[in-house]
């Protein structure tokens, strides 16, 4: 591959002189000395081994060769100069796009306010949002799809990294006339003999639930599976079942009819955080949003 020994200011001062016809005019708008434009253009002519100026004590004309490059740099150069623009306002938070994956729960009970006070401060970057189960989320995440992603991670997956940012509680959901409704707290083993409902296997609601019961020695057999937690909660009102269900997912629900239960001797918690895959370097446009997603958790009191 042949080197190129050629400048931006090099190509500037080429199409400075070529808009001019004159060296003395050019050093004026480029800011230099007239020798420095003169040094230039020689430099430029050698490299390209052609003469791009004919020179007299009067006028300065351009040549054939010269008009030739004129017609290519000026594209190239106005391109460059556009991309550069597009940088800077990348960086400055003036333009620019970011993409967020995150299971549905998160989606609906915290990114809302964030992404509503992200618009606000920065109503130039448009933010996508793909809700999905959280593990098509970090698929997303590992290809590209995605900048980040937002919600529970639990995998010993050195790909990603993980930054938790809050955490939520499972309780158990009943309607307001089942038996259990009265009671302060219920135990899990409690709950395995009731009729249960559930996200479906490929939900982290799941993975979690499960491990909960394997860990407490109980079978985990849901009589009932739902892919969306609107659902599963509009059938617990109608005393279908009951459901182990987060705080952050109920918590624009219409809980009308229904009442939240701790569970007791067990640990049905879960954090939630940004992923990202390991050493990838983000966009400002999404550090803008990491910094943001940090301090709402923090301001709402929800940051680990």
């Amino acid at each position: 591959m042949t080197l190129i020994n050629l400048s931006p200011a090099d190509l500037d001062t080429f199409i400075s002189v070529a808009d001019t016809c004159s060296f003395r005019q050019s050093a004026v708008i480029l800011g230099i000395s007239q020798p420095a434009v003169s040094a230039r253009i020689k430099h430029l002519e050698a490299v390209l081994g052609v003469r791009l100026f004919h020179r007299t004590t009067r006028r300065v004309v351009i040549t054939d060769a010269g008009e030739r490059l004129r017609s290519r740099v000026e594209r190239m150069v106005l391109d460059t100069r556009s991309l550069i623009r597009e940088f800077r306002d990348e960086a400055h938070l003036q333009r620019g796009r970011v993409v967020v994956g995150a299971s549905p729960s998160v989606a609906a009970g915290f990114l809302p306010k964030v992404i509503s006070e992200f618009q606000h401060r920065w109503p130039d970057i448009e933010v996508v949002l793909m809700d999905d189960f959280f593990g098509r989320a970090l698929d997303r995440v590992s290809r590209g799809e995605v900048d980040i992603a937002v919600g529970p991670f639990e995998a010993a997956d050195e790909a990603f990294a993980f930054e938790p940012l809050l955490r939520d509680y499972y309780r158990l959901a009943v309607s307001d006339s089942h038996p259990l409704a009265t009671r302060p707290d219920v135990s899990l083993s409690e709950i395995a003999r009731e009729k249960l409902l559930s996200m479906p296997p490929e939900s982290a609601s799941y993975a979690t639930t499960r491990r909960a019961f394997a860990a407490n020695g109980l079978n985990f057999n849901p009589a009932f599976q739902t892919r969306d937690s609107q659902t599963l909660f509009s059938l617990v009102k109608q005393g279908v079942g009951i459901g182990l269900v987060t705080e952050m997912s109920t918590s624009v629900l219409d809980r009308q009819g229904v009442t939240m239960i701790p569970v007791r001797d067990v640990d049905l918690t879960r954090l939630i955080g940004i992923v990202q895959v390991q050493g990838r370097t983000l966009t400002p446009a999404a550090e803008a949003f990491c910094k943001l997603l940090r301090s709402t958790a923090l301001k709402h009191k929800l940051r680990v």
